[in-house]
């Protein structure tokens, strides 16, 4: 027990104690700040003059209405925390379309003529985009000065089938799991390249021979699994502080970048609890199934490095569990924008792909919770099965320094392994 603390301990001081973790972190953290930060960022360097403020809007009218400015400005500024809109009234004989057109003052003239029952209106506007809002606006008031003030616009209320899903509920749930991947995807990479840089290094440099003498070598192997859990640990821990230090600097600016929620919606923990209402069951099972599947890699990993020579000779021997990590990654994010969903259900029940799909089929209603369990035992079973072959193998292979062909290296190790055991 003591040799195998060392070589855990031993395992990770070799990598988190060097200055490329360091200054690799110090990188990651600038960009952090940075990429989470750009957009006000990008507001500091930006022209405040381009910024809105207010909307300055001039009435005139010929149709006998002396407080239709007054009014107006009172509909339009509605709900509003402080006037935005700032209406006046002019004289129809000091309308002058050109001289508007030059005032940088006035964004907007609008014009009555006719009478109350039959106005002709006319709008000129530096800021078309607004023009529905002001033509609603100002036909609900002039149909209340119609039916003599007494007009009231009526309250709609849509009622949805039960069934209904909402497109823009999909489309956040879609981008939280994408969110969830991403960290996923990138953490199980990083410990990989740790399994596989350590061994290589150990027996590339024969050092692993005088481990192998002295340890088991299944001690050797649990050991560097467990390094490369402590690794992922340790380096997720970062980054998520990274991200709340990215938060909190983001505080400091004056615009922060806003997200765009339903109306109803005071923040985006409500909006999510509202569309995720089980959000706890979900992040629980997420999180067993980003433990198996990191296992999983991992052991992967550990047995690909064992039968490398080099680190040159690693890169050819990784490049399957990289499909693997790709084709999850990938099926993640791009089979809910395709609609797939009976796929996405599918690829959640294939162990090499589970980590990453199943808890985005969770999330998007693809599966059931029941489900979700049944995919984590199936996982569950297929690491232990995985281990079960994978042990002897890599007892065998971390001795052997033949160079040949990646199949056929791969066979033979198989073969040495279990003809070895069945003499046993």
């Amino acid at each position: 027990m003591k040799k195998f603390k060392f070589l855990v301990k031993f395992g990770l001081l070799k990598r988190v104690g060097r200055k490329s973790f360091l200054i690799a972190n110090l990188v990651i953290m600038i960009l952090s700040i940075a990429i989470i930060n750009l957009p006000s960022i990008i507001a500091l360097f930006g022209n405040d003059s381009d910024q809105l403020t207010d909307i300055t809007i001039e009435v005139s009218e010929e149709i006998g209405l002396g407080s239709l400015a007054d009014d107006l400005s009172t509909k339009f500024n509605e709900g509003l925390p402080a006037p935005f809109y700032l209406v006046s009234s002019i004289n129809p004989g000091d309308v002058d379309v050109d001289a508007f057109w030059a005032d940088e003052e006035v964004d907007i003239l609008v014009t009555f003529t006719g009478s109350t029952e039959e106005p002709v209106i006319e709008i000129y506007s530096k800021y078309p985009e607004m023009n529905g809002n002001f033509i609603n606006q100002i036909e609900l008031q002039l149909i209340s000065y119609q039916l003599g003030g007494a007009y009231e616009r009526p309250e709609f209320q849509t009622i949805l089938a039960p069934d209904y899903e909402d497109p823009e509920a999909g489309m956040m749930i879609g981008s939280i799991s994408s969110l969830l991947i991403l960290p996923l995807f990138i953490l199980v990479t990083m410990a990989t390249q740790f399994v596989g840089v350590d061994i290589i290094e150990e027996k590339s440099t024969k050092a692993i021979e005088t481990i192998i003498a002295s340890v088991p070598a299944n001690t050797h192997f649990l050991s560097k699994i467990v390094a490369a859990i402590g690794f992922v640990l340790i380096q997720g821990g970062l980054i998520l502080f990274y991200g709340l230090l990215a938060s909190l600097v983001s505080k400091l600016f004056a615009s922060a970048p806003a997200i765009n929620l339903p109306q109803g919606q005071g923040s985006l923990l409500e909006y999510l609890a509202e569309i995720l209402p089980n959000w706890p069951i979900l992040l629980f099972m997420t999180l067993l199934f980003i433990v198996v599947g990191t296992l999983f890699y991992l052991v992967v990993a550990a047995l690909f490095a064992s039968m490398a020579v080099t680190q040159e000779d690693y890169q050819q021997f990784q490049s399957p569990l990289m499909l693997m990590l790709l084709g999850g990654f990938y099926i993640g994010i791009f089979a809910p924008m395709a609609g797939g969903e009976g796929f996405l259900r599918a690829m959640a029940f294939v162990p090499l792909f589970a980590p990453m799909v199943a808890p985005v089929a969770m999330a998007g209603g693809s599966m059931t919770i029941l489900q979700g369990v049944i995919a984590l035992i199936v996982m569950i079973a297929f690491l232990a099965v995985t281990v079960y072959f994978v042990s002897p193998v890599y007892k065998v292979a971390i001795l052997n320094y033949d160079q040949t062909k990646f199949f056929k290296r791969i066979g033979d190790n198989f073969k040495k392994a279990f003809h070895t055991s069945k003499k046993k």
